[in-house]
């Protein structure tokens, strides 16, 4: 028992800071951590891997959280414009969206058969990123890339 109380006041304490932080990056692009914002962010928190603004609202119905679609896209929108949401975009033509703070770089694989989606935790493009600079003269500060195939049980 006394562990459980010692992992819940460390991940309280935690959230609290990932909030404090997140309210800094919301008030310094003149908004604030409205209830339907805090609600959307907590929803993605819960999901370790990028989910639907279905799947986002499901998760605010399911937590009783009175917030429509149009608002959840609104605040997804403006969310990912301050850079605290990314959007990643798979093969079924959908966006899918996963809370970018605290979290480290990262990019994705999908199976087109079963549609099983895991997170890569490296990016082969950092050599890649400095030749471009080089030969471009520009200043990368973000990419995309994510990969297609077949899973294990798909094969």
């Amino acid at each position: 028992m006394r562990r459980r109380e010692l992992l819940n006041a460390i991940y309280l304490h935690v959230r609290g800071h990932v909030e404090a932080a997140i309210a800094k990056s919301l008030k310094a692009g003149g908004k604030k951590l409205t209830r339907a914002r805090k609600a959307i962010l907590a929803v993605l928190e819960r999901n370790t891997l990028p989910i639907t603004v279905a799947e986002v609202h499901a998760g605010l119905v399911k937590a009783k959280t009175d917030v429509d679609l149009v608002t959840v896209y609104r605040n997804l929108a403006m969310l990912q414009e301050l850079g605290l949401v990314n959007a990643v975009g798979f093969q079924e033509g959908q966006m899918r969206y996963e809370v970018v703070h605290g979290r480290a770089h990262h990019h994705h694989i999908q199976c087109r058969g079963c549609g099983k989606i895991l997170d890569l935790m490296l990016c082969p493009l950092k050599k890649l990123t400095k030749l471009i600079e080089e030969q471009t003269r520009f200043s990368v500060d973000g990419h995309a890339l994510e990969f297609f195939g077949w899973c294990p049980q798909c094969r």
